[in-house]
């Protein structure tokens, strides 16, 4: 009985040290967005990472100079990143050189963001919706205190979107912060990843891949029910890309939610 038990142990320590060694290229991800293109992501190391899609290849991008990176976000021309202490930086996609921008500790209450060109858009943990310029760091409160229980924050380009706690999805005008619910259903509630890519908002909940038209709040569901380990997603190109849990990269097609994985 020993003996059995000894190899039982053996043959579960193996297995979990060989989950470890084959992690995917992108195990340990924490951030990830995509700009040009191209995938950036940030380990947990602090390592900056920028990945050519659709080919997978990547390479590491400056030092180490990222463990304390919060959020991570795309200008019209570079990376910007709010950091654990609230300070913004602008950071050069090409080497990862990096820039402080603004003032201090001005984005420590940060719960989400989105940008449009070079405007930044945040909400802070008592409900402001924040526009911040990314060039120079000043910025100006948008609206009332509306957005107390907004979980997630999109952006098509032009115009911003949240899905909130209870799981209704708003439209948000970002010049005057208006905000105004798509359909009368929290078909959101689930939601778990998301991103809006191509004037589409594809979201996955339990197992599956939704598109959403935000015109109208209808939604479909893409492909089979294999989304249940998707750390990040994103799009690039005419594709959405998911990062899983395990490191590995899939491109996924948009319209029918066929997936095929990528690099190692």
């Amino acid at each position: 009985m020993k003996r059995i038990k000894a190899t039982l142990l053996l043959v579960l320590v193996t297995f979990c040290l060989s989950v470890i060694a084959f992690g995917g290229d992108w195990d340990n991800t924490e951030p990830a967005v995509v700009l040009n293109g191209k995938l950036y992501t940030i380990e947990t190391g602090g390592m900056l990472y920028v990945t050519e899609l659709p080919s997978g290849v990547w390479k590491q991008l400056g030092k180490a100079d990222f463990a304390n990176t919060k959020f991570l976000f795309v200008s019209t021309t570079n990376l910007i990143t709010i950091e654990a202490d609230g300070s913004m930086y602008s950071v050069d996609p090409a080497s990862g050189a990096w820039r402080k921008v603004g003032k201090g500790a001005d984005w420590k209450n940060t719960v989400v963001g989105a940008t449009i060109g070079d405007k930044l858009y945040t909400v802070e943990t008592e409900g402001r919706m924040f526009e911040t310029n990314t060039t120079n760091g000043v910025w100006r409160q948008i609206g009332k205190t509306d957005y107390l229980r907004t979980k997630y924050l999109y952006s098509d380009g032009t115009k911003l979107y949240s899905i909130e706690h209870d799981g209704y999805f708003y439209s948000i005008n970002a010049s005057s912060g208006v905000w105004q619910k798509i359909s009368n259903s929290n078909d959101w509630l689930n939601t778990n990843r998301s991103v809006m890519f191509n004037g589409k908002l594809y979201t996955t909940e339990n197992n599956n891949l939704f598109v959403t038209d935000p015109a109208t709040g209808v939604w479909k569901q893409l492909g089979k029910r294999e989304f249940s380990s998707v750390d990040h997603l994103v799009g690039a190109g005419d594709s959405l890309y998911s990062i899983e849990f395990n490191g590995q990269l899939f491109r996924v097609n948009p319209t029918d939610g066929s997936r095929t994985q990528i690099g190692k």
